[in-house]
């Protein structure tokens, strides 16, 4: 369970640091990769909300990662593991419905971002599960006090 657990803890991480480094170089003004090209770059980034959006989404991506390495470590108080829980939910809900929507909306057009979406989702899915079997795994262990 242990190999599983972080495996897809790390699968997670680096899920993350590849969706939060394009907003990371759009933020700098780099539009490598971004939708539409380069007019919609220009379009796009010159009003400040979607700087600041870039911003929130490299945040994001950060608070993913901890929330990911955190829920791979069994042995977190209580009180961690239910915010960590409810932020890795929230990642899983949103990245699913964000994906499957642009899915019908996009009718399969959209080749890289939606499946992009539904494999986030799909990953923090699977982290909440294996942080729920290994918590329970961990908490039927005899206690090794001695």
């Amino acid at each position: 369970m242990t190999n599983s657990r972080h495996g897809i803890a790390y699968a997670t991480c680096a899920w993350c640091v590849l969706f939060g480094a394009p907003h990371l170089w759009w933020a700098l003004g780099w539009p490598f990769g971004f939708p539409g090209g380069r007019a919609m770059y220009n379009l796009f980034m010159s009003s400040a909300w979607r700087v600041a959006f870039n911003g929130f989404v490299i945040g994001c991506c950060a608070l993913g990662v901890l929330v990911a390495l955190t829920l791979s470590m069994p042995q977190i108080s209580a009180a961690r593991r239910r915010v960590t829980l409810v932020l890795a939910w929230v990642a899983f809900v949103l990245l699913s419905l964000r994906g499957v929507a642009g899915l019908i909306v996009d009718q399969l057009q959209d080749h890289i971002w939606d499946p992009t979406f539904v494999v986030g989702g799909a990953l923090f899915g699977a982290v909440i599960w294996t942080a729920r079997r290994s918590r329970r795994t961990y908490a039927a262990l005899p206690s090794r006090q001695g």
